[in-house]
């Protein structure tokens, strides 16, 4: 390792998930480069995810309608900053626009696993490697930057302390004051979302064994967090649609844990060091899912030959029942809970 860089830049849009295990990758850089000024670009969206990341100098924004001529502009802006390692962590059509108007830079692209994956969903043959996860695969193309056996970072995020304080001062408003825990059942597909009435159980037995409540978090258009909350017997808050990210993420950095679906707020749970129980169906640790903390969970049915049938949960499912989300059982679920320790 006798390459040295003043500065990086690292590309990766979406979403809350992928860019959260990033800054596994921003961390290790600034490991072993600890006098180089790393930059992220994002979706705008995004943005606030990094606010006041310790380890990332500058972010910068990108907007989600902007079109060839824009990124092709922005690409020949990235030039000017004289960066001297550009690494695109996303190897998407925008980024390679980007990507192409960018001359006289050492630049890094990740590569995908498609032919493994078709295998993998096709023919249900696994040719990823055993200690395959997300976080190997976004640190593949910078190996050789490395020493050998060198180690991978935590991800990370950051909150402060004000706003910690403004998350438990709102929900004070809703008259949960002591611990509580996060419920997030939303997903972009329903395949990915686990059944509403299955949640409602599961937090009416927690409530009744470890007097904890429950706070539901997501998008306005997340209905199954409505229909959670009117299934379920005991007090717990829905607070659906009427927080921002970093109202959300100040909320989940303060639980006892969180639990839901193969998204993005499990992962941001663990870069925050909340311990999270996460509900895998269509997906599996070979598609980007996966834990890292000691007492996180994942609960899934590993004896299913149809699983994973997709990279994010988007294809249908074409069997009469979809088994791996209904072969998850509250039962299981309460028992990731008592591991925990409350």
């Amino acid at each position: 390792m006798k390459t040295k860089f003043r500065s990086i830049l690292i590309l990766r849009f979406s979403s809350i998930g992928d860019i959260v295990q990033t800054t596994s990758v921003v961390g290790t850089l600034k490991f072993y480069f600890p006098d180089a000024i790393i930059d992220f670009m994002t979706l705008s969206k995004f943005a606030p995810l990094l606010k006041d990341h310790k380890k990332i100098n500058n972010i910068h924004s990108v907007d989600i309608k902007d079109g060839y001529l824009k990124l092709k502009k922005i690409g020949l802006n990235i030039n000017k900053l004289d960066y001297d390692l550009v690494i695109d962590l996303h190897n998407s059509t925008r980024s390679k626009i980007i990507l192409s108007s960018i001359r006289r830079i050492k630049k890094l692209r990740l590569p995908k696993p498609r032919w493994k994956r078709f295998n993998l969903f096709m023919f249900h043959l696994n040719l990823f490697s055993k200690n395959f996860s997300v976080k190997t695969w976004l640190h593949d193309p910078l190996k050789d930057l490395f020493p050998l056996g060198y180690k991978m970072a935590k991800t990370h995020l950051n909150i402060s302390d004000s706003e910690k304080y403004n998350g438990l001062t709102y929900l004070k408003n809703y008259n949960v004051e002591g611990n509580y825990y996060v419920v997030t059942p939303g997903a972009a597909w329903s395949q990915k979302r686990w059944l509403a009435n299955h949640y409602s159980e599961v937090i009416d037995r927690i409530n009744k064994k470890y007097s904890l409540s429950a706070v539901i978090i997501g998008g306005k258009r997340d209905r199954i967090c409505d229909q959670i909350y009117s299934k379920t017997h005991t007090n717990v808050v829905n607070i659906k649609g009427k927080t921002n990210l970093r109202e959300s993420l100040a909320i989940v950095s303060q639980a006892d844990f969180v639990l839901g679906n193969d998204t993005g707020f499990l992962h941001a749970g663990e870069s925050l060091g909340v311990s999270a129980i996460t509900i895998l169906g269509p997906t599996s640790r070979e598609t980007g899912a996966g834990i890292f903390l000691k007492n996180s969970s994942v609960i899934e049915n590993k004896t299913l030959w149809c699983r994973p049938c997709s990279q994010n949960g988007s294809v249908p499912c074409y069997r009469r029942e979809q088994y791996c989300m209904s072969g998850i059982k509250p039962d299981m679920i309460m028992h990731a809970v008592s591991k925990l320790n409350l």
